[in-house]
């Protein structure tokens, strides 16, 4: 997968938005190339998430089935458009907390052995050494480990690989979600929990696509730290865009 990365405000910007689906786009190959046997791939997801898009597009390039289990809402969330376009099957759940829509997508997939669920975040180990693969490209990239790294956190699969690849970095991890707690031995991280709840969106202007929900938050508080803190502007950052829709 490409890597573009962006210089605005001093701080090194990976633009994984301008991927289709984000960062996680780059899992989705390996995850069905393991499962040859399989012709329809269920993900349970938040409508505001990317691996939907990503899984739906692959799938339609190559002649499999996305199923996406969502919650219901009156009027249909552009991601679920956007998964709609890519010919994914979607079944919205009536008061659909994720742990509801999770249990429907395993009901679902009882019983049909041509079926694969991948669970939420597809935070396998395979799938966290892509990630800390993709984070080293990163660094060669720059020409150098960051100083500090800024993502933000849902799941937990994106910083888990990014922490693998760190020797120095201080890595800021902006939880926008559910409670993430870091891998064991993970002194580099720091957990920075956002105030308002992963409905309410950020209203902080970033000079590149960000989501609302997810990456700006994180973006919104790498931003106030830089502006707080003396000596930050000559560090070497970086902040990880995933998401752009």
């Amino acid at each position: 997968m490409s890597i573009t990365i962006e210089n605005h405000h001093n701080v090194f910007v990976l633009r994984d938005d301008l991927l289709p689906g984000g960062t996680k786009s780059i899992l989705i190959k390996s995850i069905i190339d393991s499962t040859p046997d399989k012709n329809e791939f269920v993900y349970a997801s938040p409508v505001y998430g990317g691996f939907q898009i990503a899984l739906s597009a692959y799938c339609q390039q190559n002649g499999k089935k996305a199923t996406i289990f969502c919650a219901k809402r009156n009027t249909l969330h552009p991601n679920t458009l956007r998964c709609l376009d890519y010919g994914a099957n979607i079944i919205q759940v009536p008061y659909g907390y994720l742990t509801v829509v999770e249990k429907h997508a395993r009901l679902y997939c009882e019983g049909k052995p041509d079926v694969e669920k991948i669970i939420f975040g597809a935070g396998t180990a395979e799938n966290q050494q892509l990630i800390t693969e993709r984070t080293l490209d990163v660094f060669k990239h720059i020409g150098k480990e960051p100083d500090e790294i800024w993502c933000a956190v849902g799941s937990g699969t994106l910083i888990s690989g990014i922490a693998a690849a760190c020797k120095t970095a201080k890595i800021y991890g902006v939880q926008v979600g559910s409670e993430f707690t870091p891998p064991e031995g993970s002194h580099n991280i720091e957990m920075i929990k956002y105030e308002k709840p992963f409905n309410q969106p950020s209203k902080f202007k970033a000079p590149f696509p960000s989501v609302a929900n997810y990456d700006l938050k994180a973006y919104e508080k790498c931003m106030e730290h830089i502006n707080n803190k003396t000596g930050s502007k000559d560090k070497c950052i970086l902040f990880w865009n995933v998401y752009g829709f």
